[in-house]
């Protein structure tokens, strides 16, 4: 009887972690899924969803369409929901609020391989669910950033388990690192960070430098959709395509740490609006409460950290030590010209994380005041979400427009009676393609291409239709030269907010019109087809 007793209590304390841990992941899918369905679906979202629309119907997509230096993982996530959802935000948002959820599992799987218990973990799941709000509320964007987070957590859990083994680590094991390591890299180059930190660690830890074989091996084959893009389809075209924004987006040292300080930092932890928007606390208290979080790690590490002045180190300063490289990455010379959008900072939420979970493990009463600073924080991110949400509500953002428009409505609309093609500004053609089902030709100007057998098809049509947003000083300037050609046109509103302009007796370009973006022969081929429909 005392046996039975003592089985049915392990057995009930066997399924309480489980059920913590289902806990936490339905509440970090709910959450970003509730967020993510109150922000727009901007451009560059759009044209990850398209490819995805693609993938269906027999396109092999090895890296994202529009810049293509980054993998196109989002588009193999966002597929299947598409399949079954259609072109709507919702499957856009489920699909990436499905990667977050597993990014927290990736979280508790490192947690309890840092913290050597299943508590650590659940805690660590916990923590990462919410915190940093940035890597909840822009991570749940399809923006490449949602599954960086996801191979990053992976990542460091698979290197903790050869690295600092519990037991012999079998082929299998480094097989699985190197894969992890090799599609980090593929999907977003900042990856190249913790990648290169762990490979450091393999290197100093392993007993024989033979074992690190299975994981060069696994990092080829997860490598090798950039190499065949890179190699076979393009000549360095990744290469080529992320010059121009490493151009674009970089500013003196000097100003960017002055920028990560003031702006970048207090919106990644949710004191602040993305975009350099409203402050819901100014920025020195969030910097301040960075810094005491760094320092109360660096305290609660001090003896460990220690012994990295005589080469040991443990998995969670490895962890740790991603921090100050991560804001040095946006600090130095690449990288580091987007702080009021502070995307790259990302890798920065890991150790961010589990810097929080180790002072919430600290002993009473010191856990009693981590837990008031969290709660404390938690209300702040709170108030910061909602006044995002408010802000950006069916926003769509052109250079000197914004307007609040039902893209989606109008989508739908314009695939119900389709024109020959049509044009309409990057932030607006994008979103406007994905809701449309990708059913018609619709072609850009003032972005990425990202689709050149389409931008050749809209070039090359006959009766070409324009879209413009309501007050777009462009509209005015396509009515001057068409005034100027004798051009005819019917000017009409498929939703509010919007001036389409069809039937044209002549076609117009944005070359006509001198509007900038990319140009077609600057781009690399279309996917290949893999299927015949």
């Amino acid at each position: 009887m005392g046996d039975g007793n003592a089985i049915e209590r392990q057995s009930r304390h066997g399924w309480t972690p489980a059920l913590a841990l289902a806990g936490i992941l339905v509440v970090a899918f709910v959450l970003r899924l509730v967020i993510g369905l109150q922000l727009p679906l901007d451009a560059d979202e759009a044209v990850e969803a398209i490819g995805g629309l693609r993938l269906l119907h027999g396109e092999l997509l090895l890296m994202e369409p529009d810049g293509r230096y980054l993998g196109a993982l989002d588009c193999y996530f966002i597929a299947p929901f598409l399949a079954v959802l259609g072109p709507t935000l919702l499957a856009v948002r489920a699909a990436m609020s499905l990667v977050g959820a597993l990014y927290v599992a990736a979280m508790w799987w490192l947690g309890r391989l840092l913290f050597r218990s299943p508590r650590g973990g659940l805690l660590l799941a916990a923590v990462a669910a919410v915190f940093p709000l940035f890597a909840v509320d822009y991570a749940v964007k399809a923006r490449a950033y949602g599954s960086l987070l996801l191979l990053e957590a992976l990542l460091l859990a698979l290197s903790v388990r050869v690295v600092w083994p519990n037991r012999e680590p079998r082929r299998r094991d480094w097989l699985a690192a190197g894969l992890a390591a090799g599609l980090a890299v593929w999907q977003h180059p900042l990856l190249a960070l913790p990648v290169g930190l762990c490979l450091m660690a393999g290197l100093l830890r392993a007993r024989a430098w033979r074992s690190l074989l299975p994981a060069v091996a696994g990092g080829l084959i997860g490598f090798t959709p950039w190499l065949v893009y890179n190699g076979v389809i393009t000549h360095l075209g990744s290469i080529r395509h992320l010059y121009s924004p490493l151009q674009a987006y970089s500013v003196p040292t000097h100003v960017a740490a002055g920028q990560v300080i003031t702006e970048a930092l207090p919106i990644f932890v949710g004191v602040r609006m993305n975009f350099c928007g409203a402050e819901t606390v100014p920025w020195p208290v969030a910097d301040l409460g960075l810094l005491g979080l760094a320092a109360a790690a660096l305290w609660i590490r001090r003896t460990a950290l220690a012994g990295l002045l005589h080469g040991r180190l443990e998995p969670v300063d490895l962890v740790l030590l991603l921090a100050p490289l991560s804001v040095l990455a946006v600090t130095l010379r690449w990288f580091n010209g987007l702080s009021c959008e502070p995307r790259y900072l990302m890798p920065l939420a890991v150790p961010l994380a589990v810097a929080a979970a180790l002072i919430l493990r600290l002993a009473p009463p010191r856990r009693w005041a981590a837990g008031l600073a969290a709660a404390a924080w938690l209300a702040i991110a709170a108030v910061t979400t909602v006044h995002t949400v408010q802000q950006s509500r069916d926003l769509v953002v052109i250079p000197g427009v914004l307007a609040r428009v039902d893209v989606a409505t109008a989508g739908r609309a314009l695939a119900g009676t389709p024109p020959d093609a049509l044009w309409a500004q990057y932030w607006l053609a994008r979103p406007l393609q994905f809701y449309s089902g990708d059913s018609f030709v619709v072609g850009e100007y003032g972005g990425y291409v990202g689709f050149r057998a389409t931008q050749q098809a809209a070039y090359a049509a006959r009766h070409p239709s324009w879209l413009f947003l309501a007050g777009d000083r462009e509209a005015a300037a396509f009515e001057a030269i068409c005034a100027r050609r004798g051009i005819t046109y019917q000017r009409s509103e498929p939703a509010p907010g919007l001036v389409l302009y069809s039937d044209l007796s002549q076609p117009l370009t944005p070359d006509d019109l001198h509007l900038g973006g990319q140009r077609v022969d600057h781009t690399d081929p279309d996917p290949t087809r893999i299927r015949p429909w």
